[in-house]
């Protein structure tokens, strides 16, 4: 396919990727979105004290912590990567689950304070909003929750939430919390609690996408049994499907490991989740290279299907990005790979944000 072509293809195509932290930062009053934001490199000297942040003990360098996904998304390499839609997560590290349902309305002021003030970004709420954005050549935002933490212990605030604009929720991060355990939460994993059922239940009745990220195991089959809408996956992690390939050992001193789809590990899961009608987020947060995230997506079709397989970046710090493809900006990349691999329109159109664009009508409503 000639690079006019795969112009021409990518430009098409409505992108929607699934998962982004940078309201961190910008709660934090670090960034804009407006601005492109730049970066100083790896060999930065950060304040007294960063050490002992917990996300350092994770794994993370103190670049990451203090930046995050900063110079990884804003408005301008959302245009260079021709994003449609962005989903935005409400997460809250430890620290903040003393005064969770403060913190996640101190993120969801600041991400429609960043709308507002922003031009060329929009609030999506609707599949008509996020192709109204394409069509105006705007930026379509969608708020989701990465750990339904920011509501306490009350799923009553669902729908507080989901008046504010709200239309993807996860349980968990990988702790374990009031309504499941996560995906780290422990040695032996138990699924949903009562609560968590019910806002399993609340949320079908909302009609917002479940997220299964994050989720531990038996939670993962257990939302699937519970709700008769697709889901999504929306970022891959490498805390549920890592490299055990010794080799990736290479990634924080062996603290955090690389993501990769493994079969026959991962097939019943994937296989779970296809047949739900749901979507996959292939991550590209802590992924070797650009190959490497291609494998996994070729992966995916392979198991999945074509119609169950998107974006789902997750970027979070210059450690951790994949050569090639370091930044939101450099999605275009991912289109001219598959193109070049013999992959149809039709595959990549689906792959880019279709396929997303399918289960929020379905979830949403028309």
């Amino acid at each position: 396919m000639s690079s006019d072509r795969v112009r021409d293809l990518h430009r098409r195509a409505v992108v929607v990727d699934a998962h982004s932290d940078i309201l961190i930062a910008v709660t934090e009053g670090k960034m804009d979105l407006a601005d492109r934001v730049m970066v100083p490199g790896l060999d930065w000297v950060p304040p007294l004290g960063l050490d002992r942040s917990p996300l350092v003990r994770f794994g993370m360098g103190p670049h990451t912590v203090w930046f995050g996904c900063m110079g990884q998304y804003d408005l301008p390499r959302w245009r260079d990567g021709g994003v449609t839609a962005q989903l935005c997560a409400i997460y809250l590290d430890d620290e903040w689950l003393r005064d969770p349902v403060r913190r996640g309305m101190e993120m969801v002021w600041n991400f429609h304070d960043q709308i507002r003030r922003t031009e060329g970004l929009v609030l999506a709420t609707t599949v008509g909003d996020i192709r109204r954005a394409k069509a105006e050549n705007n930026v379509a935002l969608v708020l989701s929750f990465e750990g339904a933490d920011p509501i306490g212990n009350d799923p009553r605030l669902l729908d507080v939430y989901h008046q504010l604009g709200l239309r993807a929720v996860s349980l968990t991060h990988t702790r374990r919390n009031v309504f499941a355990d996560g995906c780290w939460a422990a040695d032996r994993q138990g699924g949903l609690t009562p609560l968590g059922r019910q806002v399993v239940q609340r949320l079908d009745q909302l009609r917002i996408v479940i997220d299964l990220v994050h989720i531990g195991h038996h939670g993962f089959f257990e939302i699937l049994e519970m709700t008769d809408r697709p889901v999504i996956l929306s970022h891959s992690t490498s805390t549920m499907f890592a490299d055990t390939d010794p080799a990736s050992g290479d990634l924080a001193g062996g603290r955090i490991p690389r993501p990769r789809l493994e079969l026959p590990r991962d097939r019943p899961m994937l296989e779970a989740l296809a047949r739900n009608g749901g979507v996959l987020g292939v991550i590209h947060f802590a992924q070797r290279d650009l190959d490497s995230v291609v494998r996994d997506i070729e992966t995916a079709f392979d198991v999945m299907g074509a119609d169950h397989v998107g974006l789902g970046s997750d970027y979070y710090g210059l450690e951790f990005a994949p050569k090639g493809l370091e930044d939101i900006g450099m999605v275009p990349r991912l289109t001219e790979q598959l193109a070049a691999r013999g992959h149809s329109d039709e595959v990549i159109l689906k792959f880019l944000g279709g396929n997303y664009l399918r289960v929020f009508e379905q979830v949403w409503g028309a």
